[in-house]
């Protein structure tokens, strides 16, 4: 919770200082992910033309677009289709599924990061929560309903509802507290998140239980039609079908090995790009590399492939890329030994993939291969979240050169950037027939959020400082961005019940207005014409 010099100050600099000091300030470096663009633009561009300037900015918003467009792809055909899966096998219906399996997936990078930096702590942290919040549950919500209308369950919104209210508010009280917060007043905080998976799950199975109840009874003619409403909320209504191990194929084990696999990496439509128009066919050329690079690092069963999309060549190098690229993004900079962590993964999964190698034939698709959406989903989470930092390394850059404050930065690219798989999945769901779990998500995602990146910290600072208090600050743009999320719950839960739980597209509407005059009031608390709440 130290003040630190921010990256902004390099707009403070001399032309030949700025260079160094984007290279060496922990704030401009710790928002870097796999490419340094601070370096390069202040290092590589001649800043002191303008027009050279613009153009590294507009590149850089060309890369984010591409980047932001793959993410799209990831989360679209190999995210949700492998969350339907994993929400069917574990018997969740979609409120459940939206409040543990969506909500945990999607923060489970963030959270294994928070691990990684032995759950540090900054000034900005109730900030980015509330920025968060506002983002899933006004924005978000809003395209969700207005991509798909629906009815939600009274006691589904209600306990969603106030488990967010909840944890806005008591974040709110304990940060202005007079006295500081003491690991007592801490220790709630980490148990909101988890009473609300334990409340969901019991809610689930009170269900299912009265389901059955009335089930064994004769029922009446609205008891009947009590019963068939309740029945969709039982579990996810997907098909379960089962993968038929064809008999064993003859001759060698690797017969056409690298046609197989470049038929599976390299699949092209060639017959819609052969009718499609003149921007289809730049479209699919565009989009081509993305799909590879895709199939590559992300295992898939694909039922309605032949052999289920068995490839054994791909199959194995996936093997050895998934867990290397996932060991590099959780645990990049530390080593075991003198060895770096994702090579000692590397090592070790090379006798593995050539155990399978031996083991396996091209012709016929193992046993085992049934199980690998596990995998692919373990790979798509940490691909969208390295994709994801990406984007916020490219937003957060962009907002350096135009000099913002950090604060507005936090509030509005950094939170875009951050929360963008978010959107994406959500809008996904809702497109695909889940708009459900979509809302359900945007109320769950923000209290994982403030779970991981909040009321963790405060727990593990508070008790290292025990007996005494630590004393975090929301800040001007927290404490606006706080009561603006406050005060719009409240608008939020009147349009729902004014529409007794049918969440139309005026309810969408009024949720991504009330967003947009959000960010109209942290425009001018930029520009300094209105004062924030609490200066």
């Amino acid at each position: 919770m130290r003040d630190e010099t921010t990256c902004s100050k390099v707009h403070e600099l001399l032309e030949s200082q700025k260079c160094d000091f984007v290279r060496k300030v922990p704030d401009c470096l710790v928002n870097m992910n796999l490419i340094n663009y601070l370096g390069w633009h202040y290092c590589k561009v001649d800043v002191r033309n303008s027009f050279n300037s613009s153009w590294s900015v507009l590149g850089m918003f060309l890369i984010a677009v591409y980047v932001f467009w793959m993410m799209q792809i990831t989360i679209k055909n190999y995210f949700c289709p492998t969350l339907m899966v994993i929400a069917d096998l574990l018997r969740m219906n979609e409120s459940t599924a939206g409040v543990t399996v969506l909500a945990v997936a999607s923060g489970s990078p963030d959270f294994f990061t928070a691990i990684a930096s032995r759950m540090q702590g900054s000034k900005y942290s109730f900030l980015a929560c509330m920025s968060q919040a506002m983002f899933l549950h006004f924005f978000v919500a809003g395209l969700v309903i207005l991509t798909k209308p629906f009815h939600m369950q009274p006691n589904t919104y209600l306990r969603d509802f106030g488990f967010l209210f909840l944890n806005t508010v008591y974040m709110d009280y304990i940060h202005k507290r007079p006295h500081g917060i003491s690991w007592v007043a801490a220790l709630p905080s980490a148990f909101i998140f988890v009473g609300y998976v334990v409340v969901t799950i019991v809610d689930q199975y009170l269900l299912i239980a009265r389901i059955q109840k009335m089930e064994q009874r004769q029922l009446n003619v609205a008891e009947a039609l009590q019963l068939e409403a309740l029945k969709p909320q039982k579990e996810l209504p997907l098909m379960r079908p089962e993968i038929q191990r064809p008999s064993m194929g003859q001759g060698s084990r690797n017969k056409r090995i690298f046609r197989q696999f470049w038929n599976t990496v390299a699949e092209f439509d060639q017959d819609r790009f052969q009718r499609g128009t003149l921007l289809l066919k730049v479209f699919l050329i565009v989009k081509q590399p993305i799909d590879m690079l895709l199939r590559l690092l992300i295992p898939k069963v694909d039922m309605n492939a032949p052999l289920y999309g068995w490839s054994k060549l791909l199959f194995n190098m996936q093997v050895v890329l998934v867990p290397t690229y996932i060991a590099y993004i959780i645990l990049r900079g530390y080593s075991v030994a003198g060895f770096a962590a994702y090579m000692i993964a590397l090592i070790s999964m090379v006798p593995v993939a050539i155990l399978i190698f031996f083991l396996t034939r091209t012709d016929t698709p193992p046993i085992f291969f049934r199980y690998t959406s596990g995998m692919g989903f373990l790979a798509a989470v940490f691909l969208i979240f390295c994709l994801t930092t990406e984007v916020n390394a490219m937003f957060f850059t962009m907002a350096t050169i135009l000099n913002v404050s950090q604060e507005f930065l936090l509030a509005t690219a950094v939170c875009w950037a951050l929360s963008s798989n978010d959107l994406v999945a959500n809008l996904s769901l809702s497109h695909q027939g889940w708009p459900r779990m979509a809302m359900t998500a945007t109320f769950s995602a923000p209290v994982f959020g403030s779970f991981v990146f909040l009321a963790m910290p405060l727990l593990v600072n508070s008790f290292v400082e025990a007996p005494g208090n630590i004393y975090p600050a929301e800040g001007r743009f927290g404490e606006t961005a706080c009561i603006f999320l406050e005060v719009g719950m409240g608008f939020s839960m009147l349009s729902v019940l004014t529409t007794n739980f049918k969440l139309r597209r005026a309810c969408g509407f009024l949720l991504v207005t009330y967003y947009i005059f959000f960010l109209g009031v942290l425009i001018l608390l930029e520009k300094g014409v209105i004062h924030a709440y609490g200066v």
